[in-house]
């Protein structure tokens, strides 16, 4: 076989990979924007992330956010998976912080209400749904209740993903 044909053949299959992986993203990213929707008319929250758990990198990828934090601290929770985020992952439980005390004209607009689940499916840590609000006492039991009872449902859409990508990867090798 010569060499051009060869690479040719290369560069095709990575197109074609490319091109799966491109899609099934914006499928995953369509059901976790969904599952946002449907979160949001039930609870009011001004940040959302969706984390995913790399064990590879041991670090959370946030694979779908809504709002953006406009200060240092609840962008570590909200866009890098650490701080409070971190502390309900390292515990395997639920973290409602109702009141974070953070008030003042210059403080308007910082997170006083949070709201961290982890996703655990069978045993293992999947990743982490995170609300946050900026004013406080916007979540309460209820609320975690509810985020529990939707976190494995998200996360089967994270693991859909991963098991697709797998596949797609053995299919194109």
């Amino acid at each position: 076989m010569r060499k051009d044909i060869k690479i040719k053949n290369i560069f095709a299959a990575l197109h074609d990979l490319s091109k799966m992986v491109k899609q099934n993203s914006l499928v995953v990213t369509n059901e976790l924007g969904r599952a946002r929707i449907v979160l949001q008319r039930a609870i009011n929250f001004n940040l959302f992330t969706i984390f995913q758990y790399d064990y590879l990198e041991r670090e959370m990828v946030p694979m779908h956010t809504y709002g953006d934090p406009f200060n240092l601290v609840d962008a570590v929770n909200f866009r890098v998976g650490k701080g409070a985020t971190g502390w309900c992952l390292q515990h395997n439980k639920a973290l409602l912080i109702k009141n974070l005390n953070r008030e003042g004209s210059a403080r308007r607009f910082f997170v006083n209400s949070f709201l961290a689940v982890p996703i655990i499916m069978n045993a293992n840590i999947v990743g982490a749904v995170v609300l946050g609000h900026f004013q406080k006492e916007q979540f309460d039991d209820a609320d975690r209740f509810l985020l529990e009872i939707v976190a494995p449902l998200i996360g089967d859409i994270l693991l859909k993903e991963q098991f697709n990508f797998k596949e797609e990867f053995r299919a194109v090798i």
